[in-house]
């Protein structure tokens, strides 16, 4: 049997893969479950340099959906000897933080005896995608048209306020959208806004534009010529089918789904902010209603669509 490598020897391969991963490395050993970390993962997990690791101790600082995933695919990865990369949310000094975690297993004897891999910080990444509004139009995360191209489209749309063309704008949000990424950890969240994109493209292909407006909002610029009442039919309709369960692994996430909608009128072409005023005070009445609710503005009112409260 092959001898135990010092942990001099270990360190030293640490820093060699630290040296061509992005961030630091990392190794555990499976017999003692023995850690060994370079600076930058000490930095990352905001621990001082070179102090005692307990494995148990560096687990609490996994915010929990990300802890109970990693530890899913680390088991796999022991039992196949595949490894694999995943991003995870850590609590530091009160702060989230993201970690990009790569993982290999290595063998002795046909055997698993270390895993080992990278730990990067990419905090600034995550920021950056979800703050990202795009100069070319389109969201980078749902593939959908972004603010900046949706108020071109409303400018336009507005300079036919005039005729009778039955146009309409609707708001949409996935309710509580803070408590489910809280909840389902980053990754979940933007699941869910991929899947939400996904079925208004799905649910609305003759809609004059689909846009992602920022956060957990959407936007639908339609032909609806039935007025108020085809408007309110339509959207009860795509309603049920917006807010299922977003399918994910073997625990589909619950979401609430609330609209608020206005049609434009005359007034729109001389104001034609006024138009996005009315959708969003509809939707504000729908969230004071508690959520998960169509509500189209009328005059000054935003009334209830023929179910008071729609359940998805």
């Amino acid at each position: 049997m092959s001898p135990t490598p010092s942990s001099t020897l270990v360190a030293g391969r640490l820093y060699d893969q630290a040296a061509l991963a992005p961030g630091g490395a990392w190794a555990c050993d499976l017999s003692n479950q023995t850690l060994s970390w370079t600076n930058e993962v000490y930095d990352l997990f905001g621990l001082p340099r070179g102090s005692k690791l307990q494995r148990a101790a560096t687990l609490d600082i996994y915010q929990s959906q990300s802890r109970s995933e990693m530890e899913k695919r680390r088991a796999a990865a022991i039992q196949t000897g595949k490894g694999f990369a995943l991003d995870c949310q850590l609590r530091v000094g009160g702060q989230s933080r993201w970690m990009r975690l790569r993982v290999g297993v290595n063998h002795e004897h046909g055997r698993p005896v270390r895993i080992f891999g990278s730990k990067q910080d990419i905090t600034a990444e995550k920021r950056m995608w979800d703050g990202l509004v795009t100069l070319a139009g389109n969201d980078p995360l749902t593939g959908l048209a972004n603010r900046r191209a949706f108020e071109t489209a409303a400018r336009e749309l507005s300079r036919h306020a005039d005729g009778s063309h039955g146009f309409a704008l609707a708001v949409l949000c996935i309710d509580d959208f803070a408590a489910l990424r809280e909840e389902h950890d980053h990754a979940g969240a933007h699941e869910c806004l991929r899947c939400l994109g996904e079925r208004l493209a799905r649910l609305f292909p003759d809609a004059v534009l689909v846009s992602r407006i920022g956060g957990c909002e959407f936007a639908l610029l339609l032909r609806v010529p039935g007025g108020h009442a085809g408007l309110a039919a339509t959207l009860e309709g795509a309603h049920r089918l917006l807010a299922r369960p977003v399918p994910r692994d073997a625990m589909p996430i619950e979401i609430g789904v609330t609209i608020g909608a206005a049609i434009l009128k005359p007034a729109h072409r001389h104001e034609p902010k006024t138009l996005f005023a009315e959708a969003d005070a509809a939707l504000y009445v729908a969230k004071a209603a508690g959520n998960n609710r169509v509500r189209v503005f009328d005059g000054m009112v935003a009334k209830p669509v023929m179910a008071s409260a729609l359940v998805g």
